[in-house]
């Protein structure tokens, strides 16, 4: 007796579980992907974040600009009997190492030019930030410091000439860093005090005589 077999074909339930089985490993994956690329994108926008915040501050910790010297040019009367003295003084001032509130350092030298008189007549676009005279009475010889002479001081101290006047001033024309830079100067020389007097050495006492010996 002969038995007839038929091949087992699975209901489309089981044919429905099946494939749900298959696709389980497709949808981890899937959604493993899709969580690595969210976090890609976390981790992008948290970089970009902190480089952002990073350059903000290295810009902002960048060392400030440093400020530039201002050179102050004196005009000294001509064969001025001072000359050596201001020099002393200007190198007293440069050792206390001037500045400007900027923190600018400031300079001085002596103004030299081949046509002082012209130079120091020109006083509507000053080249010189302090005019120094040997005494009132050169004002003469520059008629456009007649004017300046009024706010000028007496800096017969700092060059040693008191009690004559050495008037000093800044060109009322003169702004800016440069007035500030020159007027610091002058006032230097304003308030310099006298050479203290020197009080004559007492003459050494002479040595009398010895007395000649009695007579026998």
């Amino acid at each position: 007796m002969r038995y007839a077999f038929r091949r087992f074909r699975p209901t489309g339930a089981v044919l429905h579980k099946t494939k749900r089985i298959s696709t389980f490993p497709q949808r981890l994956l899937v959604g493993y992907y899709l969580g690595m690329s969210n976090h890609c994108r976390v981790s992008l926008a948290l970089m970009f974040v902190v480089v952002t915040v990073l350059s903000i501050f290295m810009v902002g910790c960048k060392p400030p600009k440093k400020a530039e010297p201002v050179t102050v040019r004196i005009f000294l009367g001509p064969a001025s009997p001072y000359a050596s003295e201001l020099d002393r003084r200007i190198l007293d001032f440069q050792a206390t190492n001037p500045r400007l509130p900027n923190g600018s350092a400031v300079e001085v030298g002596n103004f030299s030019s081949s046509d002082l008189k012209g130079a120091v007549n020109n006083m509507e676009d000053p080249v010189v930030d302090i005019v120094i005279l040997n005494s009132p009475a050169d004002v003469i010889n520059f008629p456009a410091l007649q004017n300046e002479l009024a706010h000028a001081v007496n800096v017969c101290a700092a060059v040693q000439a008191c009690p004559a006047t050495v008037p000093a001033f800044v060109p009322s024309k003169l702004q800016g860093p440069r007035a500030d830079a020159a007027n610091q100067f002058v006032q230097f020389l304003a308030t310099a005090k006298p050479p203290a007097p020197t009080t004559p050495e007492p003459a050494p006492a002479q040595s009398q005589p010895a007395p000649p010996p009695a007579g026998h």
